[in-house]
């Protein structure tokens, strides 16, 4: 199984419902985690990329905007736990 779908079974394991919630749509391997982007009717509206950290066996969690095809990070929460995925997203995203 690859990171991307260990993060997105991680995900539906806390809140099943939470990419529903999040709008989460153009999901992305990036090898190394999972990217998509959030839409519907949440507060903010961007790209999320989950990044897995080998070395300490964490996550990355990234905030970003694509404006004039240039990827814009508006925050960055490093060293999170698998189980603190759908919170630190949902304090974001809404």
């Amino acid at each position: 199984m690859n990171t991307a779908q260990i993060i997105l079974n991680q995900i539906k394991e806390l809140d099943p419902m939470a990419i529903f919630v999040w709008g989460a749509k153009e999901m992305v391997n990036m090898g190394d985690g999972l990217k998509f982007k959030t839409s519907g009717i949440v507060r903010w509206k961007g790209y999320v990329y989950i990044k897995y950290d080998e070395a300490h066996d964490l996550y990355d969690v990234i905030f970003a905007k694509i404006r004039k095809l240039e990827w814009i990070e508006q925050e960055r929460v490093e060293g999170v736990f698998f189980d603190q995925l759908v919170e630190i997203i949902d304090r974001r995203v809404g």
